[in-house]
């Protein structure tokens, strides 16, 4: 007789984890200890855990930007039971939990009844049980080697980090793909890519290291656009824009490529040298950008002065033509630093990334023509950082 072995989805058991303990917390703030729907749910929690732990000696649960991320995964959201345990360390300001291989019955209850507790301090940590609030500084005094520096915790921190920003970039595709069927978009959606962006330099990430990787030609335009909405609002955040200020921005130079989806594909994707009719159909993604995002609802307007704006220059020139003496918005002008940056950084079918001694000499050279100066100077600052 044949046996079938099953496959199990860690993200299904550690969810079921979190659903017995969510139930768990539940019935202990309507009943005592040793009730039987408090027994219930404590015994089920525990079973779950242990089991999840037979194969690993921890795991760690974080939390960043309201979303759990388990062993540097984030997790699918997963109904009230996920939403309320969330909630409640958000409430207690703790952003990682670890479970250790060999945790009893008596720790867990003994843990979840400090999160019912009404602060932190009352939150223990123990020796098969650890919470903490981290603070990660990446790019700490030390340079390159600072990441080094960092504790284990910490370091796991920081790939989860990474691997939300990197599970945004799903999000842009499929906003992005919305734009190129000429349909309109999820504000709400985007508004969350770019949360989590926030949330990412909130924890000390810098800009390059949380840019995404291009994985095939075909998905240049959407990793340019995440790159792009990182390192402008890595500018923005520099000089001193926060809160609603730092979100409309992210916004803004999320969007500031719309446009090139609405430019005939073999233009968009043609390898090598455009002719000069085709640089001219291709230009003209400034003004369909514009366009469209000036019909999108609940979009800062932002967001249309950046799509149109982003090509012109310091001194004027650049497309699309605008009359005399025309100044691009400050937001425009950091996403076109932005803009060369990483094109000039990303390697394409027909080109290799460029050296970034020869990126630095290249912005340089084109402060008070192509850049404003002291923009320039501010995002040379940031990559040396």
């Amino acid at each position: 007789m044949a046996i079938e072995i099953v496959q199990t989805d860690p993200q299904e058991e550690i969810l079921r984890v979190i659903k017995h303990v969510s139930a768990a917390l539940t019935n202990m703030q309507l009943y005592s200890d040793r009730h039987p729907q408090v027994q219930h749910h404590l015994e089920n929690a525990h079973f779950e855990l242990t089991k999840f732990l037979l194969d690993k000696p921890e795991t760690t649960l974080l939390l960043v930007n309201d979303r759990l991320v388990c062993d540097q995964r984030p997790l699918r959201q997963e109904g009230p039971q996920s939403s309320q345990f969330v909630r409640i360390l958000r409430k207690l300001a703790i952003d990682s939990v670890t479970f250790v291989s060999g945790i009893t019955a008596q720790e867990l209850q003994e843990f979840l009844r400090d999160l019912l507790a009404p602060t932190q301090q009352s939150v223990r940590s123990g020796p098969h049980v650890k919470v903490g609030k981290l603070e990660i500084r990446v790019e700490a005094e030390g340079g390159a080697g600072a990441e080094n520096a960092l504790s284990e915790e910490e370091k796991q921190a920081l790939l989860a980090v990474q691997g939300l920003c990197e599970a945004k970039l799903e999000d842009v595709r499929e906003i992005y793909a919305r734009i190129a069927r000429r349909q309109t978009i999820d504000a709400k959606a985007l508004g969350e890519v770019v949360e989590t962006f926030v949330r990412a330099f909130d924890y000390g990430v810098s800009p390059l290291q949380m840019l995404a990787s291009l994985r095939s030609a075909d998905e240049y335009t959407i990793t340019h656009v995440v790159n792009v909405c990182i390192l402008t609002m890595s500018q923005a955040e520099a000089l001193g824009f926060r809160g609603n200020a730092l979100y409309e921005i992210g916004i803004a130079s999320a969007l500031h490529d719309a446009g090139k989806l609405l430019i005939p594909a073999e233009i968009l994707h043609k390898p090598g040298s455009l002719t000069p009719q085709e640089r001219s159909i291709m230009e003209t993604h400034t003004i369909r950008g514009a366009n469209y995002v000036l019909g999108l609802k609940n979009i800062p307007k932002l967001s249309v002065l950046a799509a149109l704006e982003h090509h012109l220059k310091f001194d004027g020139s650049g497309y699309p033509q605008i009359s005399k003496g025309w100044q691009p918005h400050i937001v425009s002008q950091m996403i076109a630093i932005s803009d060369v940056f990483d094109a000039l950084r990303s390697r394409r079918c027909y080109k290799e990334p460029a050296p970034m001694e020869r990126i630095v000499e290249i912005l340089q050279k084109e402060k008070g023509t192509s850049f404003h100066p002291l923009l320039v100077d501010n995002f040379l600052k940031l990559i040396r950082r």
